[in-house]
């Protein structure tokens, strides 16, 4: 198949089922019933794949134990079952080995399942993970630490180290009203940021591989998982009025039209970004803390195969045809 637009894409076919997954599943991760997961491992079963469940105590070892399967071939690809952060643990040590990772969305956000357009049945999901076709997504480094789809620095992330777990748990995104009013209340921490050489001063920094943020709220349309593109959103507010503003403006998908872009906003590509090098403000990856900066953010991180359905592969191939080179492996 001819690559249009100067595009490398890269196809081959699925010529049997994955019959052997290894799970990594999050009990923190979110609202989200434990059934769902369990209904998906019963369908895997039932049709012949072998399953089963990675303990770990951290992401830290989550990532070292998928990291450790995928090096002695035990398993065809890896489920995480949770949020974002479980994910990003998984891909981690995915990405050392190629090993494909699913999803089971578990999570609060699951910003990446709302990315690729997961189904929410027990069934569909165990479909996708025995005959989806896997991508390639880039990634990028957080200080020399992977990351897959985004990091926040500022706003969001202010919000995030005020975030009571276990209320999260209880309430999933009810959670966010206390923090988000209080943030907003306090008023923007202004920040230096430097991307390609480019300088800001800035309020609110993201930094993403993905198109979607926060779950199903629309981002940007100049990226998407496995089209390879590092896209810089800087919010500059110097008042609590503008930050509100901004943040309603994404929230209403303001931000994805250059023409009813507020001002103060701009959204470009990068290849790296150096954050917060004079005022120390929280980073998050993933909607999990991340310590603070000085932050230094690359787009040369390691790729992970990521098990998609059908549908995304197909406004994947859309989207090369039209504008972005992606690639493209099937097992």
């Amino acid at each position: 198949m001819a690559a249009p637009c100067g595009a490398a894409i890269v196809f081959s076919v699925v010529v049997s089922m994955r019959r052997r997954f290894a799970v990594v599943f999050n009990s923190k991760a979110g609202v989200a019933i434990p059934r769902l997961l369990d209904g998906v491992l019963r369908d895997l079963r039932a049709q012949g794949a072998d399953v089963f469940q990675l303990s770990a105590r951290s992401a830290a070892e989550a990532a070292e134990r998928v990291a450790e399967v995928g090096r002695q071939g035990l398993c065809d690809a890896v489920i995480a079952a949770g949020g974002d952060g479980t994910f990003r643990a998984v891909a981690m040590g995915a990405a050392e080995s190629g090993l494909p990772v699913g999803l089971v969305p578990l999570g609060t956000g699951n910003v990446l399942a709302h990315e690729i357009g997961m189904p929410r049945r027990a069934r569909d999901l165990a479909a996708v993970l025995l005959h989806g076709t896997d991508i390639e997504a880039d990634g990028g480094l957080v200080n020399g630490t992977p990351f897959f789809l985004m990091t926040g620095v500022g706003f969001d992330a202010r919000i995030v180290a005020r975030l009571n777990y276990r209320t999260k748990r209880v309430l999933g995104r009810g959670a966010y009203t206390y923090p988000v009013l209080k943030t907003l209340a306090e008023g923007p921490q202004v920040f230096d940021v430097e991307l390609d050489g480019r300088r800001f001063e800035a309020s609110w920094v993201i930094l993403t591989f993905a198109s979607r943020y926060g779950g199903s709220f629309v981002l940007t349309r100049d990226t998407g998982v496995g089209h390879g593109s590092l896209i810089a959103v800087v919010v500059e507010a110097r008042s609590r009025f503008a930050a509100a503003a901004r943040a309603m403006s994404l929230a209403l998908g303001r931000l994805t039209a250059p023409d009813r872009r507020p001002a103060g906003v701009h959204v470009l590509p990068v290849k790296r970004a150096l954050i917060g090098r004079t005022t120390a403000v929280p980073i998050e990856v993933d909607g999990d803390e991340a310590g603070v900066t000085p932050a230094d953010v690359r787009a040369d991180g390691p790729r992970v195969r990521v098990i998609v359905p059908p549908r995304y592969v197909a406004d994947l191939t859309n989207r090369a045809a039209n504008r972005v080179p992606w690639r493209s492996k099937a097992l």
